[in-house]
């Protein structure tokens, strides 16, 4: 605003009031009319009353006068001010003038600018378009090319097989040649023999007619005989004669047939080769097309590229034009805000100059009291001129949420700060005997053992209470509805065969068998989670399964190595790629309630993700077979479980470790989700609520229909046989079922004879919506990898599926060379887990040493940091400023998709916010956005808390605060720089946060 208006505002204000004065002699001129009326018209008394009201009225209104004449005066003095102001307007016109004609100029030159930005931005645009046709084009002209090539494939195909086909028919005809040829020489060789024994008969006659030379009858007979055999031997000479021609005549055909072949194999070979090189020709012209089309993309970009530079130096020249004018103007304000300033003095500072010493120093002290008990607060602030330290800290030997800070050479005092899980870590870990791998899956679940002084004998449990296998269900029997005894687990908790519909009673189990629980981990939706039973929650079902499976691992390791205690075992879990910090701490929670570890934070328990221990496993097998056990060899694992589909992408680094390529990735897309496309076919036929209610009251039948579905169909379907057909016998499998079907729907049932046919395209239309899903991550997973792939291996047990094979191969056989699936597939989890689990008890100590870990580097799921308090800067939002003139924001220590090796340590420095803090507190978060900014934004969650004793330090200006990432935990540092003192604690995750 400039001087100019400030007159104006002020010049109408004082017309203003002159307006209201005109009004108010007017209304009071009006009140001397009405109380002369009021005179008349009331008795005395009113009158009196009038009277008073209007001296009232009057005492009023000189008041009001007194104010105007003040306000009169006042106005002539802020006159004579603007007399001065005008002046001073004047002569800042003037300038203010100039000014405006230079910003005018500014402005034509500047909306020249916007014109050419707008006609750069046309260009650039119709280049964009142009670019895009290009592409098009190109895309098109390599499409057309493909086309070409294939239909050239084909062609080639073609006439090799017309190739083949006449190499075939030449051979044939050699084969019938040679038989020919033997065929004469045998005549031959007959009609000489023939030859030779007529002459020898001859001979014989010619003695016999010497020697009878008496008997003239006799000789006449032999002459006889001689002429007749002689015109025989002449008929076998002429028809010998004729073979040979008609055979000379076959071979000279044969042979003239061979040249037309010889021929028109020549010509074939000349077209081909005539096509093959137009083929050439072609593709060179294409490739130069090619080169063409991506030299106008550069020299589209190059173009554009410098339009850009031009515009944003364009643009940094007119910000800088208003940063001036800017300036300008403010220093044109400055006169007026002084002279406000001022106009209202010094207010309420000799109020706060009376404040004594004594009230100061009890200031202090509430100040110092509210330090002491604000442990929650966030009471400290970035250091900005702090460096970061060094990476690498030492080995962390303490499990707990909050610690207290100790010097280097002492031990850490117990202190109230030091939780229970600390004393109860500090020797349990022990000697650890024996590694123990589990695969706790969603259908299936099994376990891998070995003793440390064996480490190359790894035992997988195949033997179960009912069964033979690498593997048993994932299924809970309960006694009642209770749901507080497990009757029967794994295998023996299904049913075995339904009872016939004539049987009035339910399922032969008193109550469901229990399966899928483990899916309410992880973010599946709600609609797609298994309903449990009302009173079992699922965190209860995993213990109670846990514990049963646990009471096996147990009874195994015993019989195994009688003496060895339970507290000598290392336990490693694994899970799913897409579990959380807080599922991690719900699994942790169940299996220290199943007993399995004696305290909540034991060492003796690891996780390890489901993928992760696949991709050790092939490492130790599969990368072997294929000659691929070299350095900076990358490969996938693609972990097929029944619930969830894992993918990681690994490289073999130095010491046979493996590092992480890309962030893992996964998805609910596993066998059980075709049991479930298995289920909508059949309400598709018989109803949802037949299927409901079935599935309510039977369950053991609805379960066994669903086995026998596996069984049949989910297992051998291959793909191959277009005529694939199975008959589901709905009297069989599910007897009960027909008595919640509609009339309609039995009435056509009755006529199939209740059986329902489920063909080829019926069984693929259930798998591919699966598969489709799965092979969608893998596309995602090597895009993000942005490295070749030299093999990748098909682990867990739906990866035994032939269709799921084929249709992986087909999809990637042209990006990754050896795709294959490993020996033993269904044990690939449990024994890799084992083989992780041995690698980080290589070191002597009693702690276990991260580095010696077969996974040398992770990339980070989630984005990891601090709440700090600093101060409110200008375009920070003015809501979340405090007092103080402070704001809460999140200090982010480590991002997410960074690549970090095991125990790499992120370091920097922290200030208290008073030197008379008795402890700080450090709140510590984490995200899955990567530029996050406050610790209340949507998706962010707390990690826990540390807090650090400060009562016997004394003075401290900073804290180094370090974090560190471990195998499957998290390693806080935090140091005092000038005394040396300092605390390392693991973090466990609080799930009641």
């Amino acid at each position: 605003m400039n001087l100019l208006e400030k007159f104006e505002k002020l010049n109408n204000r004082l017309s203003n009031l002159l307006e209201e004065n005109k009004e108010l002699k007017q209304q009071y001129k009006d009140l001397q009319e009405e109380n002369e009326e009021l005179k008349e018209n009331f008795n005395k008394t009113d009158y009196k009353n009038l009277q008073e009201e209007n001296k009232e009225l009057k005492e009023r209104l000189e008041e009001r006068d007194k104010q105007y004449q003040q306000y009169i005066l006042n106005l002539e003095k802020q006159k004579n001010e603007q007399l001065e102001l005008k002046r001073q307007y004047k002569n800042l016109q003037e300038e203010s003038n100039e000014l405006k004609q230079k910003l005018n100029e500014r402005e034509r030159q500047f909306l020249n600018l916007e014109k050419q930005k707008t006609n750069s931005l046309e260009e650039n645009k119709e280049l964009k378009r142009q670019y895009k046709n290009l592409q098009e084009d190109n895309k098109k002209s390599k499409e057309r090319l493909n086309e070409r090539d294939r239909q050239f494939q084909q062609q080639v195909l073609s006439l090799s097989e017309e190739n083949k086909e006449l190499k075939r028919q030449y051979k044939n005809l050699q084969e019938d040649n040679k038989k020919l040829k033997e065929k004469i020489n045998e005549r031959d060789r007959q009609f000489q023999q023939h030859i030779l024994n007529l002459s020898e008969e001859n001979k014989e006659l010619k003695r016999k007619y010497e020697s009878r030379q008496d008997n003239k009858k006799d000789d006449l007979n032999l002459i006889k005989e001689n002429k007749e055999l002689k015109r025989q031997n002449e008929i076998l000479q002429e028809d010998n004669k004729k073979q040979v021609l008609n055979l000379r005549e076959e071979n000279r055909e044969l042979k003239r047939q061979h040249k037309d072949f010889q021929e028109e194999n020549k010509n074939l070979k000349e077209k081909l080769n005539e096509r093959d090189r137009q083929f050439q020709q072609q593709v060179l012209n294409l490739s130069e097309e090619n080169k063409e089309l991506k030299r106008q993309s550069k020299n589209l970009q190059e173009e554009n590229k410098n339009l850009k530079e031009k515009l944003n130096e364009r643009d940094r020249q007119f910000q800088q034009h208003i940063l001036n004018l800017e300036k300008q103007k403010n220093e044109q304000l400055e006169i007026f805000s002084q002279n406000l300033e001022k106009a209202l003095g010094k207010l309420e500072l000799d109020n706060l100059d009376e404040v004594n010493e004594n009230d100061n120093k009890s200031l202090k002290e509430n100040n110092k009291s509210l330090i002491d008990n604000y442990d929650d607060s966030i009471d400290y602030i970035e250091d900005p001129s702090a460096k970061e330290a060094p990476k690498k800290g030492p080995t962390s030997t303490s499990l707990s949420m909050e610690a207290t800070m100790t010097s280097p050479p002492k031990k850490v005092p117990k202190k109230k700060s030091v939780s229970s899980k600390d004393k109860s870590n500090q020797n349990q870990h022990g000697d650890i005997r024996v590694v123990v791998g589990l695969d706790f899956g969603t259908t299936y679940s099994g376990f891998s053992y070995c003793h440390t002084a064996n480490s190359g004998n790894i035992i997988t449990n195949n033997q179960w209470d009912e069964e033979i296998g690498s593997k048993t269900n994932t299924v809970l029997q309960y006694n009642d509805d209770s749901y507080k005894n497990v009757k029967s687990w794994g295998s023996s908790a299904l049913v075995k065969r339904p009872y016939k519909k004539n049987k009035k009673t339910k399922d032969i189990n008193e109550t469901k068998p229990v399966e899928l629980f483990k899916l309410h981990l992880g973010n599946l939706s709600n609609n797609l989670k298994p309903h449990l039973p009302s009173g079992l929650n699922y965190k209860q079902a995993i213990t109670d399964y846990l514990r049963k499976i646990g009471e096996m691992i147990k009874e195994k390791i015993a019989k195994s190595w009688p003496g060895i205690d339970f507290k000598q075992v290392s336990l490693v879990l694994t899970i799913p790629v897409e579990y959380s910090n807080h599922e991690i701490a719900d699994m942790r929670d169940c299996v220290f309630n199943a007993g399995l570890i004696e305290e909540k934070y034991s060492k003796n328990l690891h996780f390890t993700t489901e993928p992760e221990a696949a991709a050790i496993y092939c490492m130790k097998n599969s990368l072997r077979e294929y000659d691929l056990l070299t350095t900076e060899t990358t490969f996938m694992i693609v972990d097929c479980g029944g619930g969830t589909i894992d993918l990681t992408i690994r490289k073999l680094t130095g010491n046979n470790q493996l590092g992480e390529v890309t962030e893992s990735t996964g998805d609910f897309c596993g066998s059980t989700f075709i049991d479930k496309e298995f289920i909508n076919y059949l309400r598709k036929k018989l109803g949802n609520s037949a299927i409901d209610s079935f599935r309510e009251n039977y369950y053991g039948q609805f379960q066994y229909m669903i086995q026998e579905f596996c069984r049949s169909v989910k297992i051998p379907f291959t793909g191959d046989n277009s005529k694939f057909l199975y008959e589901l016998d709905i009297q069989e499998s599910a007897p009960n079922l027909l008595q919640y079907v509609s009339e309609e729907t039995r009435y056509k049932m009755k006529e199939d004879e209740w059986l329902i046919e489920i063909d080829y395209d019926d069984v693929k239309a259930m798998f591919d919506p699966v598969v489709n899903k799965i092979i969608k991550l893998i596309h995602l997973q090597l895009s993000n990898a942005r490295e070749t792939c030299s093999a990748m291996f098909l682990v867990g047990g739906f990866s035994e599926s032939i269709y799921l094979q084929k249709r992986i191969k087909q999809e990637f056989q042209h990006l990754v060379k050896n795709i294959s699936v490993p020996r033993n597939p269904m044990v690939a989890i449990s024994y890799g887990a084992t083989l992780y689990g041995l690698s980080i008890n290589n070191s002597e100590n009693d702690n276990f040493d991260e580095s010696h870990s077969v996974i040398s580097s992770r990339i980070l799921k989630y984005t990891y940091g601090i709440e700090v308090r600093n101060y409110w800067m200008e375009g920070d939002p003015i809501e979340r400023k405090i007092r103080g003139g402070r704001i809460d924001r999140f200090h982010c220590l480590a991002r997410r998709g960074i690549q970090v090796n095991i125990n790499e340590e992120f370091t920097t420095f922290f200030t208290p916010l008073s030197p008379m803090q008795s402890r700080v507190s450090f709140r510590i978060y984490y995200t899955t956005k990567h530029d996050a900014k406050y610790c209340d934004e949507p998706g962010m969650k707390r990690l826990g808390k540390l807090i650090i004793d400060l009562s016997e330090i004394g003075h401290l200006d900073k804290l180094l605060f370090g974090f560190s990432f471990g195998q499957m935990a998290f390693a806080v540092t935090v140091k005092n720089e000038i005394s040396g003192q300092y605390c390392r604690t693991k973090f466990e995750i609080d799930v009641n946060e």
